[in-house]
């Protein structure tokens, strides 16, 4: 079994690229217009504007009041662009969104309005409408990198990767140092399964960039995608060397190992992982320890159970408990500590009374202490439960062979085979079959 240990590398758009100097830069220009795709304003307007930005840089809200009250049913677009823009700056994004559109209404190639409010979208999370503006702006001429990226990250969440691909391509032509074009483009290309290309563009990012997290993290899954799984914990390890695994990821570096078959290095990760202490979902910490039982290392994985429990205390909740305590129960069993195990099997059922695997593992303890009539109450108990009724049925059909009722343990492979067909259940029921009718003939 193979699981995926890394993810790509964000593809958010955080507070780094709203605050950078490119995007200050992209979105608030100035308060100057192009007269082929923006409009033009009258000296009244020039000398509102003037006062305007004036008071903005100290009093934006001030800006706000005076150029609200100047507005007019016959006021310019530049006026209505200037006034988003200041909502935008004041975290008023649907007002914003309402005057670049005025803005749009009153001059329908208003360049820097459609850009502004494909920003002003993908703040608000409307990314079909945020590309919509932002590749009409490109349309009439828009060319920097950050619009190219913004329009990149609405195509990525709306799950159109080869468009997203092309913007952050795009992108990173126009801004060679933006972390969001690379980490955008590596994203497209691992959503696309061309871990090839993502491997290269990655190792030429690490090249310049070799303390990058996000990068060595994305490699990982690179690797894992190629299939390339012993060069994916070389490429942990390193991450690991530069103190950036998590709880998470020392399980999921665990699990690598034991897919190699390096046990003693997915123990040791296993143990750091819970040494951690920190809550993360328990089947995972259940699941490396189901890893330690499958391989038959008992002592480490009943070790490793009791400090899942040491961990979590009380805050385990009732189906925490019986996974655990399930768990514990199948290491004494296989290490022959039939009554230990028995007793905690009684546990669960009495908390979990259709736990069928207990059930079962009751029934063949009964089975083992020669109770036949208790291992059949426990095994048609576990045969009444949809997910187990087939393995009870095998159960119950094999004691019945071992104490030599071959009729009845006929009937109930019978049932068996016939919910789950399996070729050595079918090959057991035609030896049993066949030993009934020797007896038969005998008689």
């Amino acid at each position: 079994m193979s699981f995926l240990i890394a993810v790509p590398p964000t593809h958010e758009l955080t507070a780094d690229f709203w605050n950078s100097p490119s995007f200050v830069r992209s979105f608030m220009g100035d308060y100057g217009f192009r007269s082929e795709v923006e409009p033009k304003i009258s000296k009244s307007e020039q000398s509102i504007l003037q006062e305007v930005v004036a008071k903005a840089e100290n009093q934006l809200e001030d800006a706000i009041i005076y150029l609200e009250k100047k507005m007019e049913d016959k006021s310019s677009a530049a006026l209505h662009f200037a006034l988003g823009t200041m909502y935008y700056q004041n975290g008023r994004l649907t007002r914003s969104e309402e005057s670049y559109n005025l803005a749009i209404k009153k001059f329908p190639s208003f360049l820097r309005a459609y850009k502004n409010l494909g920003f002003v979208g993908l703040s608000l999370g409307n990314f079909e409408s945020a590309a919509k503006n932002l590749s009409r702006s490109i349309s009439l001429g828009e060319g920097d990198g950050v619009t190219y990226v913004a329009l990149g990250y609405c195509h990525y969440m709306r799950q159109r990767f080869m468009s997203a691909e092309n913007a952050y391509r795009m992108g990173t032509l126009l801004s060679p140092d933006s972390k969001y074009a690379q980490n955008g483009l590596v994203n497209c290309l691992i959503e696309t399964s061309r871990f090839p290309e993502a491997l290269a563009l990655l190792d030429e990012l690490l090249a310049t960039q070799p303390e990058d997290v996000i990068c060595h993290r994305a490699r990982v899954h690179a690797l894992q995608g190629l299939g390339k799984e012993r060069e994916a914990a070389v490429a942990m390890e390193t991450l690991k060397r530069m103190g950036q695994l998590k709880t998470q990821d020392l399980l999921n570096l665990g699990d690598l190992y034991h897919n190699l078959n390096l046990y003693e290095l997915s123990l040791q990760n296993y143990q750091l992982a819970i040494e951690k202490k920190e809550r993360i979902s328990l089947h995972r910490y259940v699941r490396a320890a189901s890893i330690l039982m499958n391989r038959a290392s008992y002592e480490d994985c009943f070790q490793y159970l009791e400090k899942i429990q040491q961990l979590l205390g009380s805050n385990f909740t009732p189906e925490d408990e019986r996974k655990v305590l399930l768990l514990k129960a199948e290491v004494l069993q296989a290490t022959g500590q039939t009554k230990e195990s028995t007793t905690i099997l009684r546990k669960i059922v009495e908390m979990h009374p259709l736990e069928g695997k207990a059930l079962i593992m009751l029934g063949r303890h009964a089975w083992q202490d020669k109770d036949y009539v208790l291992a059949s109450l426990h095994f048609e108990r576990a045969s009444k439960i949809d997910e187990f009724e087939a393995p009870a049925l095998i159960e119950h059909g094999r004691m019945m062979v071992g104490i030599r009722n071959y009729e009845k343990a006929v009937r109930l492979l019978e049932r068996a085979e016939d919910i789950d067909p399996q070729p050595r259940i079918s090959r057991f029921l035609e030896s049993i079959r066949n030993l009934l009718l020797t007896a038969r003939v005998r008689l």
